[in-house]
């Protein structure tokens, strides 16, 4: 789930006065917890958090004692934050990871978190947490003014090549760490995007014919489609009344039932967008601008 400025008071996020007030941070808070108090997951994954801490103890005392977070970005010269965490919540326990190359971790506009969790009667799976490149223009920093059509444009086009870059890294690591261990996956985040067009695509690519069959290793596999639910997928992100999925859990083949080996499979997928699409000011007030999805596992005897 993306939090929407998961950011403790005095601080501010991106802008000087972005700042939530008392009340508006325990109503964050507050929203929170009803949310994960109506998922009861075993693990949470979270994108833009800034207050990283205060997050680790509001898990805690709901009932998560294991939890793993990257460093989010404070500009020294004032109280702004200007660039988000991710984080990793569990009932199970956790170990932190690292990328397979780590010279690639400078490429992503926010690195992603790798862990390894333990899930009952499944093992130890290895989980990238992520959050990609947003489609705002990617501007020159000395750029005076404000930016022309042809800034605008081009720098449109250089986030996405950072998000389609991004996704390319993140399966070349996928890749490279399988080659060596065969070991399931799961890649949860805030894409940015629509998986099933474009670059992104690619993530679930089946194998070429004339390739060996160990490609089929290689793929990654969308939740919602595996969970084989006759129920219509429901947006996670909606702008100016266009509603668009930019939300998943993405699994490799362990928890295919085309795969050999399988672990697990998915039985139940879920959408909680009702602050999105039915919002009660009232409770929904600091929610965040993004749906949680959420999927269930059985394990495969």
């Amino acid at each position: 789930m993306n939090l929407l400025n998961y950011l403790a008071p005095p601080y501010a996020a991106y802008e000087f006065d972005n700042i939530l007030d008392s009340q508006q941070w325990q109503q964050k808070q507050a929203w929170l917890s009803r949310i994960i108090a109506l998922a009861d997951a075993d693990v949470m994954a979270f994108q833009e958090v800034f207050s990283a801490e205060a997050l680790a103890e509001q898990c805690k005392s709901l009932g998560y004692p294991h939890f793993l977070s990257t460093p989010s970005s404070l500009d020294e010269s004032s109280y702004v934050y200007r660039k988000p965490g991710l984080a990793l919540a569990s009932k199970y326990p956790l170990r932190s990871g690292s990328l397979y190359n780590p010279n690639h971790l400078n490429t992503f506009s926010r690195a992603p978190l790798i862990a390894k969790v333990k899930l009952p009667e499944v093992g130890w799976i290895k989980a990238y947490v992520v959050h990609l490149k947003s489609k705002r223009p990617i501007l020159d920093e000395d750029l005076v003014g404000e930016p022309s059509d042809i800034d605008e444009y081009m720098g449109r086009w250089q986030s996405d090549t950072l998000r389609a870059q991004e996704v390319s890294l993140l399966m070349q690591d996928i890749l490279s760490c399988r080659k060596n261990k065969l070991e399931a996956v799961m890649m949860l985040g805030d894409f940015n995007d629509d998986l099933s067009q474009g670059a992104l695509s690619h993530v679930f690519d089946l194998p070429l014919v004339q390739h060996d069959e160990i490609e089929q290793h290689w793929r990654m596999h969308d939740s919602f489609t595996l969970s084989q639910t006759d129920q219509p997928r429901s947006a996670t992100h909606y702008w100016g009344g266009q509603g668009s999925v930019l939300d998943y859990i993405l699994l490799s083949g362990e928890f295919s039932p085309d795969y050999q080996q399988q672990l697990a499979e998915v039985v139940a997928y879920r959408c909680f967008d009702r602050h999105l699409t039915h919002a009660d000011y009232s409770v929904d007030s600091q929610a965040s601008d993004h749906a949680a999805v959420m999927i269930e596992l059985s394990a495969r005897a």
